[in-house]
């Protein structure tokens, strides 16, 4: 038998040395004393923690505070300055040694990068080290720490010439606004479809960088709706990554034949199933399997976890949209014993739009509603009822709330152009928040089991009209 090749994992030898470069912090100080108009732009790229060598990091924060001030910086003023620093013995000459190193201060800002590049390789060696040894003392801990470690390094790289020009960026928005006026000329959705053509309409579909918070209380069909959009977003050839925190991936795999098939939600949960329905639900797997859908269900997993999994995916071209179900079942616990489960819920909220935004992508997030909703006499969803957190509203691009009146009771419903319809069988989207578009509301299908959503359209003799004694429920006519 053929046995695999095994890979061994060799200890690394301990790093003796951290990266510096003495030279060319002399070099940076140098030139910046010789060309003093240099700083402002240096100070972008490097702090004074990129001076290893103590002397020099306190000269260059006297330049940093001078520059701050407004005190022009010569040879001259910076000695003065400079005699309160302890250690430096004679500044003058001190000084007058680091201008001699250089012969001037054109190339100051290469200097400084280089010396960016020192620290950054300083500060890797250093974590390294701290992983090492948080991995055997602090296992459970150990993968949020380093993600928010390595993402601090990373920010930290920025230079002075990453910022945009005005004039690319105008350029770059309307060359997305011909791509937006081509669609809307074929008929296409602009952005990836939601499956529901009213919601389309609303929304323009999901973009990248767009936060989508889809809420609702226990039993409104949350998941299935989550489940029709990655569907339909995977059936227009958009890779998603499903992190489900409630369901295991064969009950949501289950739900998914269940709706592709028509076969009956009860039968299949029994196992009652006839040659017909065998048939179909074959024919449905076939067609979900050649979806790009990846489905995670590890419970108590943290939005460190989401993000690094996101990021893996990405790089292998499988992830376009991301779906978490959902944000109160994430594991948000902190490290800080003053943290509060509001703030613990809006740090996990803000870094579902920061992986929204680095990776570009639509992240729809899950989220329950608060018990107040049951307490009015009007069931409609508010931003308001959103649940241990005002910052979800704040961080979401768009806020749909999911209701189905016929749960509370109700057997008719007024649905604007569509008049009064029966409850039964229908669901509304509240969107409550659209950042860069109209609020409404749309109104859907669903069967008995919530395992298909479809579009709503009125198969009925003309809709009976109710006196102007309430608003309607939906407005459809935008």
């Amino acid at each position: 038998m053929r046995r695999e090749k095994q890979i061994s994992y060799n200890r690394p030898e301990a790093v003796e040395v951290l990266p510096e470069s003495p030279e060319l912090e002399t070099a940076v100080l140098g030139a910046l004393i010789l060309e003093p108009e240099y700083l402002p732009d240096t100070a972008e790229m490097i702090e004074i923690s990129a001076f290893q060598t103590p002397i020099h990091g306190k000269i260059y924060g006297m330049m940093l505070s001078m520059l701050a001030e407004g005190v022009k910086i010569d040879l001259y003023t910076l000695t003065q300055r400079c005699k309160t620093v302890d250690g430096l013995g004679n500044p003058a000459a001190y000084l007058a040694k680091l201008t001699q190193a250089v012969g001037s201060g054109v190339n100051v800002l290469d200097h400084a990068r280089q010396l960016k590049d020192t620290e950054t390789r300083r500060r890797l060696c250093l974590f390294g080290h701290e992983l090492a040894a948080r991995a055997v003392s602090d296992p459970d801990g150990v993968i949020d720490w380093a993600t928010s470690e390595i993402t601090a390094i990373a920010a930290a790289t920025v230079h002075a010439d990453d910022i945009t020009p005005l004039s690319e960026v105008v350029r770059a928005t309307l060359d997305d606004l011909e791509r937006r006026q081509q669609a809307r000329q074929t008929g296409e959705c602009i952005g990836i479809s939601s499956g529901l053509s009213r919601l389309d309409a609303l929304t323009g579909g999901w973009r990248g960088g767009q936060l989508i918070v889809l809420a609702g209380r226990p039993g409104m069909g949350k998941s299935a709706v989550m489940l029709h959009f990655s569907h339909a977003a995977a059936a227009s050839g958009v890779p998603v990554c499903v992190f489900s925190l409630e369901m295991p991936d064969t009950q949501l795999a289950g739900r998914m034949l269940v709706g592709g098939s028509g076969v009956n939600s009860g039968s299949f949960r029994t196992g009652d199933i006839d040659a017909d329905s065998w048939r179909r639900l074959e024919q449905a797997a076939a067609e979900l399997s050649a979806l790009p859908v990846y489905l995670y269900d590890r419970a108590n997993i943290s939005m460190g976890d989401i993000r690094s999994q996101c990021k893996a995916m990405a790089r292998r071209g499988r992830c376009g949209m991301v779906i978490i179900d959902y944000l109160q079942l994430l594991d948000t616990a902190s490290r800080n014993t003053n943290s509060t489960r509001e703030r613990e819920i809006a740090a996990a909220s803000r870094s579902a739009k920061l992986l929204a935004k680095e990776l570009d992508i639509p992240v729809i997030l899950l989220s329950q509603l608060s018990r107040k909703i049951e307490e009015r006499t009007d069931k409609t969803p508010m931003l308001s009822d959103l649940r241990e957190s005002g910052a979800i509203e704040q961080d979401a691009d768009i806020v749909a709330f999911i209701d189905r009146p016929a749960m509370y009771g109700r057997t008719e419903i007024d649905a604007g152009r569509y008049g009064t319809i029966p409850a039964e069988g229908v669901g509304l989207l509240h969107i409550a928040k659209n950042r860069e578009g109209a609020t409404g509301c749309v109104i859907f299908r669903h069967n008995e089991s919530i395992t298909r959503i479809a579009d709503y359209e009125s198969t009925a003799p003309p809709p009976k009209r109710t006196a102007n004694r309430f608003k309607s429920v939906c407005d459809l006519s935008a």
